[in-house]
């Protein structure tokens, strides 16, 4: 990203831990959840309870393997989450990073996208791109104050 109304689309995948651990939760509540059948014949909720937290962490990694964390497109930010949250670029008047999220504001909107919930594989890249509107924006409000 040389400019910050680049041209350049692309999607940030989620980060191998995030993906793994939901897809190790969902296997382990699964399993205890069936687990439950060969052990007691009496069937109570809590069965179907872990089941449920099991299918729930599956789902939750499915979707989060085969959808991007967010989408940098053409002038707008984009989290892939329910529901989705998009900022536009050119509207951004602060930036900063605090508390290991990376935090865009607009006079009504606020986006935050976690560092940690980033593939380690992109991070450089995004970086670069909160960088350089870090930059345009300190330039526009230095160019304000004189």
């Amino acid at each position: 990203y040389t400019g910050v109304n680049s041209a350049c689309i692309s999607g940030f995948a989620y980060s191998k831990k995030v993906l793994f651990t939901n897809l190790i939760m969902g296997v382990l509540w699964t399993g205890i959840g069936l687990n439950y059948f060969y052990i007691d014949k009496k069937l109570e909720w809590n069965v179907y309870a872990t089941l449920i937290l099991g299918t729930f962490y599956i789902v939750t990694f499915l979707y989060k393997y085969s959808q991007k964390y967010f989408e940098i497109t053409e002038g707008k930010i984009k989290i892939n989450s329910i529901p989705k949250n998009e900022i536009d670029i050119n509207e951004i008047n602060e930036v900063k990073y605090y508390a290991n999220d990376y935090i865009f504001k607009t006079t009504d909107k606020t986006l935050k996208i976690a560092k940690s919930q980033i593939n380690k594989t992109q991070l450089l890249e995004f970086e670069i791109f909160f960088k350089n509107i870090k930059v345009k924006l300190d330039k526009e409000n230095i160019a304000q104050q004189r």
